[in-house]
């Protein structure tokens, strides 16, 4: 890559590796924005041509950001400041292109630097509670389980977990804040099986933590220390899982499983994964996602691929459940195809753990 971009390069300017797979370029004067421009489309191109590395065919890609002197900054700390900020925000918007510094991306980089200040003193405060979405037996009416979901209970009220928990697995937060809200969610558990043993609890894993080596060793030592049957502890995770090392995650699935805990694969359809690996994933439960759930009554293209979820699911011997139901049309449909648990507003919100203890577990719907 060093070769090819000084091959890409005049004689008078001069290339830099900053470390790792970052490099700085810097042109000599009397460059402006249309020949900044024909450089970086010719440093990206010359970068994208394959690498044959020991047999093996490689391809890499190259997101660039770019300063000039003297708008974007009169110092050469400035200036890379500057370009390290319009690299981002090129990266942000995939490889294989260029974006010129703006003031607007400094501004942006300091709300996201004050974003992640403050979901790390957050967590320090131990300000992130658990929620909990009952997941009901429609034909009894009854909650059989929940699944944990995150708040945070900030000094300006409660924080969807929509706005954290991205930048929480971007700064590598995620997996202590996962931790810690399990060992709320098991000592829940626990006092809701005093009175209904067989309650369970669903938690959902980000593909970092999941593909953590330690992973399952965690969740056996906290169900030990809790004295809770595995088998009452779902863990959720998502196609998207599969993609980066299918190998690894097969495998700690399995792992998993031993153990007794049972496996959900969330959001079902909504990922690129191919259907073989549901032959390879030692999976008890799909969740049918909200997208199609929306579409009963409305779209016979959803309702097909429910109505063929809910047979696959018999097929492979797996549980089903339906997640995202608002209405009666919506609950009724699933519930006379055979599909009798059920998460939603139909049902109940999120609520709190204190509510569940004010109330008997099975009857918090």
């Amino acid at each position: 890559i060093a070769s090819r971009l000084t091959s890409s390069l005049r004689s008078n300017d001069t290339v830099a590796r900053l470390g790792g797979d970052e490099f700085v370029v810097l042109l000599d004067i009397g460059v402006d924005e249309k020949s900044a421009s024909c450089i970086a489309d010719k440093i990206i191109k010359e970068i994208q041509k394959p690498v044959n590395l020991n047999d093996t065919i490689v391809s890499v890609g190259a997101s660039i950001g770019i300063s000039l002197y003297p708008n974007n900054g009169d110092s050469s700390d400035k200036l890379l400041k500057s370009a390290d900020l319009a690299m981002y925000s090129a990266k942000n918007e995939g490889r294989d292109n260029y974006k010129f510094y703006t003031p607007q991306m400094n501004i942006e980089a300091t709300a996201r630097l004050e974003k992640e200040s403050n979901i790390k003193i957050a967590h320090n405060n131990n300000e992130f509670i658990n929620h909990y979405q009952p997941i009901v037996d429609g034909r009894h009416k009854c909650a059989v389980g929940v699944e944990l979901l995150m708040r945070w209970d900030s000094p300006h009220g409660l924080i969807s977990p929509f706005q954290f928990i991205p930048i929480a697995e971007e700064i590598g937060l995620i997996i202590q804040m996962t931790e810690a809200a399990l060992v709320r969610g098991l000592t829940d558990l626990k006092q809701w099986q005093k009175t209904h043993p067989d309650f369970y609890l669903s938690i959902n894993i980000s593909p970092k933590h999941f593909m953590q080596d330690n992973l399952v060793e965690f969740i056996q030592s906290q169900l030990s220390l809790f004295d809770i049957s595995s088998d009452t502890l779902r863990v959720e995770v998502t196609e998207s899982m599969l993609i980066s090392d299918p190998k690894k995650a097969i495998n700690i699935m399995c792992e998993l499983s031993k153990t007794g805990v049972k496996i959900a694969l969330d959001d079902f359809g909504t990922g690129f994964s191919s259907l073989s690996y549901l032959k390879q994933l030692p999976l008890d439960i799909i969740k049918i996602d909200r997208s199609f759930v929306m579409g009963i009554n409305e779209s016979k293209a959803d309702e097909a691929i429910i109505d063929a979820t809910l047979v696959l699911a018999q097929s492979l011997n797996m549980a089903c459940i339906a997640e995202g139901i608002e209405t009666k049309e919506q609950h009724d449909y699933l519930i006379d195809r055979g599909c009798h648990l059920i998460q939603g507003y139909y049902y109940s919100k999120p609520v709190s753990a204190q509510f569940i203890l004010n109330n008997e577990p099975a009857n918090v719907a």
